[in-house]
């Protein structure tokens, strides 16, 4: 009980200040009920909700008392309209008779929400002549009922593919699709609210230097009544901002464009095999082509007394010749005399004819078949790899997590990512749209959650996917700390995930049973077969080299 305004005032800031950390609506609904006594008073049902309004704005979160109090006031002389400007939804008046005599009747009226302005709505009297005690033709509070009572919240927003798409509006005005008008229509229906979009001037999700930027920026400022865009919640996050349920449970994953083992199209021919089979291969010739030239002139000495023709050993060049066209399939001018150098030749030939077929279809699955090379599997390899860049998003929990990282790996995870970033960048939208192009181009893996690559993946293809060694992360929609709104909009939210709402709007706009993709095969070109023409090219050239030796030496023999 209070009998000046001053005292009234300064309670109220204090009882406001600790029921607000507690944060939970059946104490908002049961603590702030007022009952105020203004016989004699001149405004005093003005000069108090005037009081209870400005301490509502300054001290809970615009919707404290304007939503869970509830007033009475008993006065004698009932206020015009024109004298009452609070926002508050819960005033009763209850107005003594003083015309009637040897009677008291107290006449009872609310304050109701009308499309043209606040009006005073008769529920019925009391009296204690003849102990009669007619019924209220309506609740004493009909607006707790109604909950936010059609009240316009402001929501910050910022594109999100994976949440709000942002559409072009012939009036200029600010229009977003997907699941985020979806999901506040139905809080709107539920809620009896409507809101209005608003985007944070420097378009980027927030950071924390000194203060919040950005839109979390806009939240901690109470700029806006909540984030349309779900956050993932972290400790610095929990200290400023108060979060709904979850939406979203998001896993930590690493996600590069796959690699082909055979992009390298200089080395196509010699990628067949590993070099050492082409050594062994090699050194088998070279030991076939001495032996075989051993066997035959050794032969073909020993029967030159006996033969009607004197045999002439085939020259060396003819030996190394016909080793050599045995794995091209062609046929040679001199054939082995004796036995042993005819099984020496067919064991040639069958060694020959295995190995060119494995080549020639090895060769024949490398250009028809992708084969995906596989840079790294772990985070340690991913930290230490060379040749792949780091990305991460600025203002992400995993910003946070690998920045303050006291580990070797995460330390040099987040090296790499400082040396990655771009000064140019002006805001989110940009650093979105210049990470999609670098995940590209190649040699760049991004470090973010799984909601966000399900969305790539609709868009990018060929993404390979790693999971990270951390934990889940979830995300829920950002309050103003201390917002009654936050448990407010818990309760629907949960109560839209058990009914498989929130599923069915995701679904919606997104397949999330997405059939792995298949490349479709494109035509040979001359890019794939470069290593051929090399070779050709090459055996030409050496062709053109020998016959200017050759030219050379007849030349010198004439002259």
């Amino acid at each position: 009980m209070f009998f000046q305004r001053h005292t009234f005032e300064q309670s109220l800031t204090a009882l406001m200040e600790e029921t607000l950390k507690k944060n939970r609506i059946n104490i908002l609904r049961k603590l702030f009920n007022f009952v105020v006594f203004c016989d004699g008073i001149d405004n005093c049902l003005s000069s108090i909700t005037d009081i209870a309004s400005r301490k509502d704005k300054e001290h809970g979160q615009r919707m404290l008392l304007r939503h869970f109090s509830k007033w009475l006031f008993f006065t004698v002389d009932p206020p015009l309209l024109s004298e009452v400007h609070t926002d508050l939804d819960n005033i009763a008046i209850a107005v003594k008779e003083k015309c009637i005599p040897r009677s008291s009747i107290v006449k009872i009226s609310t304050l109701l929400w009308k499309p043209k302005g606040r009006i005073w709505s008769p529920l019925g009297h009391i009296t204690n002549n003849r102990d009669i005690w007619p019924e209220f033709e309506g609740p004493l509070f009909p607006n707790t009922a109604y909950m936010l009572n059609g009240r316009k919240l402001k929501i910050g927003i910022l594109e999100w593919e994976q949440f709000c798409m942002k559409t072009a509006s012939a009036n200029g005005s600010i229009v977003y699709t997907h699941v985020c008008k979806d999901l506040f229509d139905s809080l709107g229906d539920y809620l009896n609210f409507t809101y209005e979009l608003i985007e944070p001037p420097d378009q980027s999700w927030g950071e924390l230097k000194e203060t919040w930027s950005g839109l979390l920026g806009m939240v901690e400022r109470n700029e806006v009544d909540l984030s349309g865009i779900p956050f993932g919640i972290n400790l610095k996050r929990s200290k400023s901002f108060a979060f709904s349920s979850v939406l979203y449970k998001s896993e930590c994953e690493v996600v590069h464009r796959k690699l082909s083992a055979n992009d390298n199209h200089w080395t196509l021919l010699v990628s067949v095999f590993k070099w050492e089979v082409y050594v062994c291969g090699l050194l088998t010739m070279a030991w076939c082509i001495g032996l075989y030239i051993l066997l035959e002139r050794y032969r073909i000495g020993e029967h030159t007394e006996t033969a009607k023709f004197p045999a002439c050993p085939p020259s060396t060049s003819n030996h190394v010749m016909a080793a050599v066209r045995v794995p091209l399939f062609q046929g040679s001018l001199h054939l082995p005399r004796n036995i042993s150098g005819r099984i020496l030749y067919a064991s040639w030939w069958i060694f020959c004819i295995t190995i060119v077929a494995v080549y020639t279809g090895n060769l024949v699955a490398i250009i028809s078949v992708v084969k995906e090379k596989i840079p790294f599997t772990t985070m340690d390899q991913l930290a230490g790899n060379e040749d792949f860049k780091i990305i991460i998003r600025k203002g992400s929990s995993y910003e946070e997590m690998y920045k303050n990282a006291n580990d070797s790996v995460g330390k040099k995870i987040w090296t790499k990512v400082l040396a990655t970033r771009s000064a140019n960048i002006r805001n989110s939208l940009d650093e979105d749209r210049h990470y999609k192009m670098l995940l590209q181009s190649g040699y760049y893996a991004l470090i973010t959650g799984s909601v966000t690559i399900d969305n790539m993946e609709t868009s990018i293809n060929n993404l390979r996917r790693m999971k990270c060694r951390t934990g889940p992360n979830y995300l829920s929609l950002p309050f103003p700390l201390n917002s009654p709104l936050a448990e407010l909009f818990s309760d629907k939210l949960i109560r839209l995930y058990d009914n498989g709402v929130l599923e069915a709007l995701t679904q919606k706009w997104y397949n999330t049973q997405r059939e792995e993709y298949v490349p479709a095969r494109t035509k040979i070109d001359i890019s794939n077969l470069r290593s051929v023409w090399v070779m050709c090219v090459s055996g030409i050239t050496f062709a053109c080299v020998i016959l200017g030796l050759e030219c050379f030496r007849n030349y010198c023999i004439k002259s």
